[in-house]
């Protein structure tokens, strides 16, 4: 069987999630040694495996698209919003609690509209439980976090306000950890809603996460990635939101549809575009 090559540098996890599920289907893949370290976290917990390039391997590099904008990726004619490897979805749905611990939860960088976002939805339904949050672009922040990380410390601050579990890091922009967060995934899985402010774009990773955890999201905005998908705003009050099974099934089935794609339907892509190649 012939191996796929891709030869791009994967930077954003749409790609590395593509890549991941791409080596789901029954051909072997290759990608550049310098990209590998990347997985490791996937290949220590998924035990994802790289075969090795050849002469004979096939490049199918310019039939894969990811526009993180939009956002939109695929191989060929398979398009998703983001891909999910069936392995993290299928791991996501272990870890669904009996009880969840967490009410609420947000995890992750804040910075600029990002932060002052949280900051008012906090004011509106933490019973006046606002602490100010730390500006994670300022020069300050910048440097609290390079001398905690070169004394070997975790510069993230996690601390529970009211019913918010909140966690302000940026583990999740850096490698190999972007590539894989056990323990962000818990909490996503141990959380009843989780809150989805805006990121660099109005869609966020944490919204499809979550949805694959069982937890219900909390936007900021709504974009079409999330149609079909059952969540809740900022605008509405946190005291009358209410956990559903039913609701959570619901999505977790939309993630299935709507970002995975079966080996069958890999392989007879892949074989397609194997013969375009030619």
């Amino acid at each position: 069987m012939e191996t796929l090559r891709i030869n791009m540098s994967c930077g954003l996890i749409q790609q590395i999630r593509l890549v991941h599920a791409i080596t789901e289907s029954s051909y072997p893949v290759a990608i550049p040694a310098s990209e590998e370290a990347k997985f490791a976290a996937l290949r220590a917990r998924f035990g994802i495996r790289f075969a090795e390039a050849d002469t004979r391997s096939v490049d199918v590099t310019r039939f894969i698209r990811c526009l993180h904008a939009e956002p939109t990726t695929s191989i060929g004619r398979i398009e998703r919003p983001v891909f999910f490897p069936r392995a993290i979805v299928e791991h996501c749905r272990s870890l669904w609690p009996a009880r969840r611990e967490h009410r609420f939860s947000f995890q992750g960088l804040v910075s600029g509209a990002r932060r002052m976002s949280l900051q008012k939805w906090m004011a509106a339904n933490l019973k006046g439980k606002t602490p100010r949050l730390s500006n994670a672009g300022s020069a300050a922040s910048r440097l609290r976090n390079k001398l905690f990380r070169a004394a070997g410390l975790d510069p993230t601050k996690k601390r529970r306000i009211g019913d918010l579990l909140l966690w302000e890091s940026s583990r999740g922009r850096r490698f190999p950890i972007k590539a894989w967060d056990e323990e962000y995934i818990e909490v996503l899985a141990a959380s009843e809603f989780v809150l989805c402010p805006n990121g660099e774009h109005i869609w966020a990773y944490r919204f499809f996460e979550s949805a694959l955890c069982g937890a219900i999201p909390i936007v900021e905005q709504v974009c079409p990635a999330y149609a079909g998908f059952r969540f809740r705003s900022f605008e509405d009050p946190a005291g009358g939101l209410k956990w559903s099974r039913e609701e959570a099934e619901h999505n977790y089935q939309v993630c299935v549809e709507k970002l995975t794609a079966s080996r069958p339907a890999l392989d007879a892509e892949i074989a397609h575009l194997l013969e375009t190649a030619r």
